[in-house]
């Protein structure tokens, strides 16, 4: 169109080239006689010509439509017709020319009604949503492979509430089936423990209003079963009011357990402190003199009969990788006053144990006079814990959680000392085929293998991760792009070498790589662990078995 001519062109011709610029269908229906008028767009996306569809009625859409969706159609429109909706919408399937099924999302609103105030005509669009729905199908797939709920959860101006997507988890976790909570999060919230139903009801009221991330930790009852949860989702505000959570639940109930557990114990020892005695020591900081009371060399299990402490024996007994905490609190409390410290120490019998020591330096500025207590029990269970937050319970790797940390972390290094860095990303091919083939046991031996066997191949400063069900990830600090292919290629191989042995025969697996390097053209983690996963994608694309590099088409 040559310059000018379009801004000169009359409002409905700009509107139709508009409408046309969209590739949406257009329909107008008579409601009271059939009559039907479509655009050459409405019969394309059915595979016709509008001369195919002649003649041209609501009895073509009625036969083209899936029955099943013809049904919720017609009940969309009966409701728009009766004012409980503003618009029609509705997505629906309807039969191809060459025999397959195409999506469409139905947009429609009535226009006119005869003078007895019926219903007469409705206008609207159909928009191809074929590859929405199959990309959609995908994503629910991989979301039934993941542990726990990963859902979309909306909350109506209303007050209602619905879970229009969740996984398969929502059933093992709420024993409340998806498609059930599609229409009402009613039997959700049945199941939520008295005593915390208030609090979660209030953080989601608090998240909608806020925009802030909601976060919290519950419990819930069902099947004669208590559990704790862990929620976490974003929310999102529509147009119409309403408010949409994307998010993942997880049973976090082994750990709140560990940590219940930890909070007995922390409350046992306070008591145990007032009704009990406590080891206690002198120190002479200048002369290296030291006194224990009879609980110390008990905690120690040394004979006070043929022991006689010192500062310098005592230190001879914390480990050299504790030592130097040890020797900067004993400096601080100089000037501060107050030592106090958690470390290792060795028992008489070789054994090590934690203690927290615990002074006031007296006003002559040379005596240290204070507490020694056994923490070992207390300390095991937070390290304990510690390790089962950042670690995958079935590979022992890394999990995803810990790994985002990693990856922020060694991101900004790499902008601020421009050490290279790069990123791996891998997952096993056909992996779901083992588990239908031997059985779940046998696959998770296979991810158990795998992992063993790429952990031998990594250095120390690596970071392997499990970040989803047969999907793994590898950071690779001071690396360079041609290095971390040659390490891809050595994983690759080395996985395809591996035989897993099993009673009804060797497994062998093959798996598949994406690998990328920073440069300047990656602005953030998330834009490197796309490109990753762009390049993974495009490795199984290109027939799996491969390392598949990332270049800028991949940007």
């Amino acid at each position: 169109m040559p310059y000018g001519k379009y801004q000169n062109l009359p409002l409905s011709e700009r509107l139709a080239t508009m409408l046309q610029a969209t590739q949406a269908g257009t329909w107008e229906w008579n409601v009271q006689t059939g009559e039907c008028h479509f655009n050459q767009r409405w019969a394309q996306i059915a595979g016709y010509s509008l001369s195919e569809l002649e003649p041209i009625s609501i009895d073509t859409w009625q036969r083209l439509v899936h029955p099943q969706d013809g049904k919720v159609s017609d009940q969309i429109l009966q409701e728009h017709f009766d004012g409980k909706r503003d618009f029609y919408e509705c997505e629906a399937r309807i039969r191809h020319k060459d025999g397959h099924w195409v999506w469409v999302r139905d947009y429609g609103k009535l226009v006119s009604r005869t003078a007895s105030g019926a219903p007469e005509w409705v206008v609207g669009t159909h928009i191809d949503i074929t590859a929405l729905v199959e990309l959609s199908q995908r994503f629910e797939v991989f979301a039934d492979l993941l542990p726990g709920v990963v859902y979309q959860f909306e909350l109506a101006p209303d007050g209602t509430s619905r879970f229009p997507f969740a996984s398969k988890g929502l059933q093992d976790i709420y024993g409340v089936k998806p498609e059930q909570a599609r229409i009402t999060a009613k039997s959700v919230f049945e199941t939520l423990h008295p005593d915390d139903f208030e609090r979660v009801r209030t953080s989601i009221r608090k998240s909608a209003e806020t925009g802030d991330d909601w976060v919290c930790e519950y419990r819930i009852r069902h099947s004669g079963m208590e559990r704790w949860v862990f929620g976490h989702a974003r929310p999102q505000t529509s147009i119409d009011g309403s408010t949409l959570w994307y998010g993942m639940i997880i049973d976090i109930t082994d750990r709140k357990k560990l940590e219940l557990e930890l909070e007995r114990s922390q409350a046992n020892l306070k008591l145990a402190q007032k009704i009990a005695r406590t080891g206690h020591w002198e120190a002479n900081i200048e002369t290296g003199e030291l006194y224990w009371s009879d609980i110390v060399y008990e905690i120690l299990g040394f004979d006070s009969d043929l022991v006689t402490p010192t500062i310098d024996f005592f230190r001879s007994l914390v480990p050299e990788e504790d030592l130097a905490i040890v020797l900067e609190s004993e400096a601080k409390a100089g000037t501060t006053g107050t030592h106090d410290v958690e470390h290792r120490m060795k028992t008489a019998s070789g054994n090590i144990i934690w203690v927290h020591e615990l002074a006031e330096l007296q006003s002559d500025k040379k005596t240290l006079v204070g507490t020694v207590q056994d923490i070992t029990e207390q300390k095991e269970l937070e390290l304990k814990l510690q390790r089962q937050a950042v670690i995958d319970p079935l590979t022992e790797v890394y999990n995803r959680r810990y790994f985002s940390q990693a990856l922020d972390t060694e991101f900004h290094r790499k902008q601020r000392y421009k050490d290279p860095l790069s990123l791996i990303t891998f997952d096993l091919d056909h992996f779901k085929q083992v588990n239908d083939n031997y059985g779940h046991g046998v696959g998770d031996k296979v991810l158990i293998e795998v992992t063993k066997t790429v952990s031998r191949q990594l250095r120390a400063t690596d970071v392997f991760a499990r970040v989803g069900g047969e999907e793994f990830a590898i950071l690779l600090p001071k690396t360079t792009f041609e290095e971390a292919k040659k390490v891809a290629e050595k994983l690759r191989q080395a996985v395809q070498e591996l035989v897993v042995a099993n009673d009804d025969g060797p497994v062998k697996v093959t798996s598949t790589f994406g690998v990328v390097a920073m440069n300047e053209h990656i602005e953030t983690e998330e834009h490197l662990q796309q490109i990753a996963d762009r390049a993974l994608y495009s490795g199984k694309q290109a027939g799996r078995n491969c390392v598949y590099c990332a270049d800028q088409t991949l940007y």
